[in-house]
């Protein structure tokens, strides 16, 4: 079974010599929301504060949480399967935009690289 990042959470805070306050100034999301997680009151937080919590103990979020890649893939495909066939075409048509945005994105950085690279 999947932990949840609460569990994953206090785990990486037993194990560390950070403080919840100190956690929550380099990740910037509250303290409020982290003694949540801590003491229970709430399993999961926003994916983007997740993402920066996670990056405080220098790691991804599949790594806080424990999961290798085959579990993603498998939860994902799980997921996945138990939609429609228009919820999944929705779902397709939001990764494709994603994914362009996320090439797009790559693009105007490798041509902003290239351009400081060049002599004026």
């Amino acid at each position: 079974m999947q932990k949840t990042f609460s569990q994953a959470f206090i785990e990486h805070l037993e194990q560390s010599d950070l403080k919840v306050t100190e956690i929550a100034i380099r990740a910037g999301v509250s303290k409020d929301a982290l003694y949540s997680l801590k003491y229970g009151k709430s399993q999961n937080m926003a994916v983007d504060d997740a993402i920066r919590v996670a990056a405080v103990f220098g790691k991804k979020v599949e790594e806080f949480l424990g999961l290798s890649e085959a579990q993603i893939r498998s939860t994902l495909a799980e997921k996945v399967a138990r939609l429609s066939s228009r919820e999944q075409a929705i779902l397709e048509a939001s990764l494709d935009a994603i994914l362009s945005d996320i090439y797009d994105h790559q693009v105007a950085e490798a041509r902003d690289a290239i351009e400081e690279e060049e002599p004026g």
